[in-house]
């Protein structure tokens, strides 16, 4: 069955800007004195906030005020972004080019919120590439739940079996896998676990092996 629809993610996989947060949470953890590692960003990765102030709460306790932590991590990596510009991944412009050749509608799909959205595909270049954007402030149940793809679909008019997800994230991956979609996963900070990488298609090293990788398989 080919596709006839594309679903991104955003952080990690259209733009590099996992690793700005992650540098922004290091910083923060510098600077209140709790410990927020790698193993607390791996679960929160692909989700909304509503989702990460609890996985922050079990870790670190009901004295760690994840509001104002997060508002210091997103100051500081709009900071990084205003002085050093938006990191875009390998790939992703000539992706979007072929997709709009073919006629094929593309949606964002992302946990993070609509202003963000907007400002990140604003300052690449990439608003008019997509027929639709989903934000996490527009679901009620965060990733690994399937309702933000889901959502998607419903916008662009395709069946979920129809639709090709592209992900960085575990918590993606696996709610591609909820709503019935095709996934691919492209990794950025890390590998994701196995329970999420048997939940996706293939494992690329870039945007730029998902069309090869599409027609060989005979999805377009």
């Amino acid at each position: 069955m080919k596709v006839q629809a594309f679903l991104f993610d955003m952080d990690g996989l259209m733009f590099d800007t996992e690793r700005l947060g992650r540098d922004a949470w290091q910083q923060v953890s510098r600077e209140t004195g709790y410990p927020i590692g790698e193993d607390i960003l791996a679960r929160i990765r692909g989700a909304t906030p509503a989702f990460a102030v609890e996985v922050f709460r079990q870790a670190l306790g009901p004295s760690f005020s994840y509001p104002e932590a997060r508002a210091r991590r997103i100051r500081l990596v709009e900071e990084r972004i205003r002085r050093e510009g938006l990191p875009v991944k390998p790939g992703l412009l000539p992706l979007l080019e072929e997709l709009k050749r073919r006629d094929i509608p593309s949606a964002v799909a992302s946990s993070s919120s609509r202003s963000t959205i907007r400002w990140y595909l604003e300052l690449s270049g990439t608003q008019h590439f997509f027929s639709t954007v989903v934000s996490g402030e527009d679901i009620s149940r965060s990733k690994p739940a399937p309702d933000i793809f889901l959502a998607a679909t419903e916008r662009l008019a395709c069946s979920p079996e129809r639709c090709l997800v592209l992900e960085d994230s575990a918590n993606g991956l696996l709610a591609a896998r909820a709503a019935g979609m095709r996934a691919v996963c492209i990794p950025d900070i890390a590998l994701p676990a196995t329970p999420a990488l048997e939940a996706c298609d293939a494992v690329l090293p870039s945007l730029k092996q998902i069309l090869p990788w599409l027609e060989e398989h005979g999805l377009l």
